[in-house]
């Protein structure tokens, strides 16, 4: 009898499928925004967590070493651009690719 010879399995094609993970940043009792968080890790091993919120006009970014420290940053970064008029002074700013940034 001949032996059926195997045919080597096909290395399935994975899709370059990208997850983005969501949060909530509130800013007060009623104003919720959703922000996007990238995780990543140093050179140290480290673990660093990116968020980025579009609120009104603009964007607000930030870092943290956790979830819950990045939130609160944005949180209150949300708050002083709503209530407390951050950068409605126009200060020191420059255009980094077409883009006006405020120095603060």
């Amino acid at each position: 009898m001949k032996e059926k010879k195997e045919k080597p399995e096909k290395k399935k094609k994975i899709s370059s499928l990208e997850i983005t993970e969501f949060f909530f940043v509130k800013s007060g009792w009623d104003r919720t925004f959703m922000a996007e968080i990238v995780r990543d890790k140093t050179e140290d091993g480290k673990t660093i967590n990116r968020g980025r919120v579009v609120v009104n006009e603009g964007q607000i970014w930030s870092t943290g070493e956790t979830q819950d420290e990045l939130s609160n940053y944005l949180d209150d970064i949300c708050i002083m651009k709503l209530d407390l008029g951050l950068h409605e002074n126009p200060g020191i700013g420059s255009a980094i690719a077409c883009s006006k940034f405020f120095h603060n």
